[in-house]
């Protein structure tokens, strides 16, 4: 890229969006550069609009210059590449200053917003306001953008979030503003409300690609239900799992589970909860030693009865429902798995018992698990939280990440392989015999979730933890990641979401849909300046 129009570039941005929103320099390392997955790319500037207005200047300027730019909701795509464009030599767009909520409709059960807001802002503004609405929230933190999730098709704890968006608004690569379903009419009673207007829909062109960004839209709330519990179900033996996932297909299937079920594997339970109960017990013995502290804290652990594979899911309605729903799943899972149902009653009584317990040697182990259960408790039932963002920590840093803010910023390494696989206990089990040979082969721990987001599909989270102060464990997490997602891919079983590294595995020059998507392109965006490589060609 020549310095000239570069220049010319910033200097034209400067005037548009004001100075101090167009960061050139050192600014661009710390906030933006440094990523989990220790990829590394060349950024030249980064852009901070406020509004659709100033995102249409910038979009002009990129034009006018032939400039690339990459936007970034709230650049919290952690495993993926976070902040990272795939490509160097693009110019960030980040929309965080973007974070207004325009409008929360209770009787349609949406909200207006825009790519700034997080999942905190939006939590917290149903709460203030008491609002009788959920959110469908999900573990990445509370920091991390609702709307570039969606468009991402993130996994919810209540559903995918890949058609929770209506009224999409978007700033398209030649300059233009389109706004799908019936938004496009000014006059429209429901641009919000339905997704799907008149003629072609336009909305599914915005999930994954580079044909514009994104600058409002509706997400679809859910209505409070009179009661609530959370379904935790421990595997017996582990050559049952395939059973499990079955049994687990046949209560969705049937309706009587309708939120997403996580199935996570004894390694991923251990590093999402130790570093929550170690946090609790240091608040306890402030004086005891970090070494003491993770002793007690693995033996807590160790009594938690936490087996092999662990499923969860959040389940609503009347308590009626729920005690017969209760019934059921007992019924389904006998013999396959313990089941236990947690509440707000029940956390509460044994939080008083905890309380009044507290002379006995047991009431330290309780009130410490007690901690680290609450706040994944409360993922199903709407409420965000960064409490899953320490096990990222965990593996690497243990008990000396703990303070960590930010996983960009730490010294731990992320990397995520995340196929689509059909809902199938024998498929499940073929894929993490196969994750196991893989990771094995690299030395690296297997952190696996499975989520059943359908009567059909089947989420895999996979995951693994490296030391981003070792050159050597880099190469090798980047080599693992690329070897197991090569693998699958050569089972069928794709990805349905990549990071920067892995778009030329997903997209092919020979295939007709891709050249299709190329075509599309041409005429959004026909001088290649958003997010040129992302799910694309070009």
């Amino acid at each position: 890229m020549s310095d000239q129009p570069l220049s010319l570039a910033i200097r034209d941005w400067q005037a548009a969006i004001g100075d101090q929103f167009v960061v050139v320099g050192d600014g661009i390392a710390q906030g933006y550069s440094n990523n989990v997955s220790q990829f590394t790319k060349e950024i030249p500037a980064v852009l901070k609009p406020a509004s659709a207005d100033e995102v249409q200047k910038i979009v002009a300027i990129a034009n006018r210059y032939k400039i690339p730019v990459y936007p970034i909701s709230c650049g919290k795509n952690w495993g993926l590449g976070s902040c990272l464009p795939v490509q160097d030599g693009n110019v960030i767009v980040d929309l965080r200053r973007m974070n207004r909520i325009h409008e929360v409709n209770i009787h349609y059960g949406y909200a207006v917003i825009e790519p700034g807001v997080t999942q905190e802002q939006l939590y917290l503004h149903l709460k203030e306001n008491n609002l009788p609405l959920l959110m469908n929230v999900t573990g990445s933190g509370l920091q991390s953008s609702v709307i570039g999730n969606a468009l991402e098709r993130g996994i919810g704890y209540f559903s995918s979030r890949a058609d929770t968006l209506s009224g999409i608004e978007v700033v398209l690569g030649n300059g233009d503003i389109v706004t799908s379903g019936f938004g496009h009419y000014p006059n429209s009673q429901v641009r919000y409300s339905s997704r799907h207007g008149i003629g072609p829909g336009l909305d599914g062109l915005f999930y994954q690609s580079n044909y514009g960004i994104v600058t409002s839209a509706g997400i679809s709330l859910m209505p409070k239900k009179a009661a609530h519990i959370t379904m935790i179900a421990s595997l017996e033996a582990e050559v049952n799992l395939p059973h499990l996932v079955d049994k687990l297909a046949k209560l969705t299937r049937h309706g009587l589970i309708q939120s997403i079920t996580h199935i996570g594997n004894r390694n991923r339970t251990e590093i999402t909860l130790c570093p929550l109960i170690f946090e609790n017990l240091r608040s306890q013995d402030p004086d005891k030693s970090n070494e003491e502290i993770l002793s007690e804290t693995k033996r807590i652990f160790e009594l938690g009865g936490f087996t092999s594979w662990s499923a969860v899911a959040g389940i609503q309605g009347t308590k009626g429902y729920l005690k017969n729903i209760r019934r059921d799943i007992c019924q389904a899972l006998r013999g396959i798995a313990k089941v236990k149902f947690i509440d707000d009653s029940a956390l509460s009584l044994a939080q008083t018992l905890t309380k009044l317990s507290s002379i006995l040697p047991s009431s330290k182990r309780h009130k410490a698990l007690l901690y680290a259960i609450k706040p994944l408790y409360e993922l199903s039932k709407g409420i965000p939280t960064d409490a899953a963002l320490k096990s990222v920590y965990w593996p690497i840093e243990g008990p000396d990440g703990l303070q960590s803010q930010d996983p960009d910023q730490s010294s731990s390494g992320l990397l995520y392989c995340l196929p689509f696989v059909p809902l199938s206990g024998s498929v499940a089990q073929s894929v993490i015999s196969r994750t196991e040979t893989v990771l094995k082969t690299f030395e690296f721990i297997p952190y696996v979730t499975l989520n059943i987001i359908d009567s059909k599909v089947l989420e895999c989270v996979i995951s693994i933890a490296f030391d981003r102060r070792n050159p050597e464990r880099i190469q090798a997490a980047h080599e693992c990641i690329s070897q197991l997602e090569d693998d699958l891919i050569a089972e069928g079983h794709f990805p349905y979401r990549v990071g920067i590294q892995s778009m030329p595995k997903v997209v092919s020059g020979g295939d007709t849909f891709w050249q299709t998507v190329r075509a599309l392109k041409n005429v959004l965006d026909p001088n290649n300046i958003i997010a040129p490589g992302r799910y694309n060609l070009k």
